[in-house]
């Protein structure tokens, strides 16, 4: 039962993707965003206004482990001075509410997996929490303007925790002719046990520069491949670890047979 389970998520993960090739240029986001856990939906007219870039509020929770979290963010333009924090209120509203996790310098497009540490020890399971990233961004002007997402979030304990995620550090590098290179990539498959940490080369913020990077169409379809084909080999090894379990069962039962025939 445990290994249908196992194959019906990885293969609904697998066809989510190949789904997401269809519309290759994210419109229902900045130029950052939280990929999980799922952040509150977005709002071209609110992502610039602190201290979570969108008028929906605090919504829906995802749960989130009490040890050994992850976030994993999605990029789909260059971001720089990005601030990853958390606040531990109902309903944060201000930027001072939020205490800083970690800070990255700059970030290209692609995806990205960090580690969430451990809470305080008087939050415990069933506590409330908000996630934040705020950053600089060039995104549709010329010039830089700062962007937020929040990710509302509500602990359990690591052993009640069932969310199969996936984290990646993905990073789609600058185009260097009408082409585009091929994306190097560290990958890493989690359910919040495993431990990613990634940085990434500067990047200029000029017009020229930009002129020159991957469009959101290929960075997704960089991305998206990059992950389906994680995913497919996740499922094959898995059949291969599930069939040598078999042999060596059925093995175990013939053995035991064959010495019952021999008494």
């Amino acid at each position: 039962m445990h290994r249908q389970a196992v194959l019906l998520a990885l293969a609904s993960f697998f066809l989510f993707f190949v789904h997401a090739a269809e519309t290759p240029i994210a419109t229902d986001m900045g130029p950052a965003a939280f990929l999980w856990p799922p952040d509150r939906v977005w709002g071209a007219a609110q992502d610039n206004t602190p201290p979570c870039g969108s008028s929906a509020g605090v919504t829906n929770r995802t749960e989130f482990p009490l040890t050994n979290g992850k976030a994993s963010l999605v990029l789909q333009d260059e971001s720089y001075n990005i601030n990853l924090a958390i606040s531990y209120q109902n309903n944060p509203t201000e930027n001072k509410d939020f205490t800083t996790i970690e800070d990255f310098p700059d970030l290209v497009p692609g995806h990205e997996c960090y580690d969430v540490p451990n809470p305080p020890k008087n939050i415990i399971s069933g506590s409330n929490a908000t996630l934040q990233i705020s950053y600089l961004s060039t995104f549709d002007t010329d010039k830089n303007e700062t962007f937020y997402a929040c990710a509302d979030i509500t602990y359990v304990e690591l052993s009640a925790f069932k969310e199969f995620v996936f984290c990646r550090n993905i990073t789609a590098p600058e185009a260097t002719s009408t082409s585009a290179s091929t994306a190097s990539s560290t990958a890493t498959a989690s359910t919040s046990t495993s431990t990613s940490t990634s940085t990434s080369t500067s990047t200029s913020s000029s017009s020229s520069s930009k002129s020159s990077s991957l469009s959101g169409g290929q960075i997704a379809g960089i991305v998206i491949g990059s992950l389906a084909g994680v995913a497919l080999i996740a499922v094959g090894a898995f059949l291969l670890w599930s069939r040598h379990q078999r042999r060596i069962l059925r093995d175990k039962i013939v053995a035991v047979r064959m010495s019952d025939w021999g008494k």
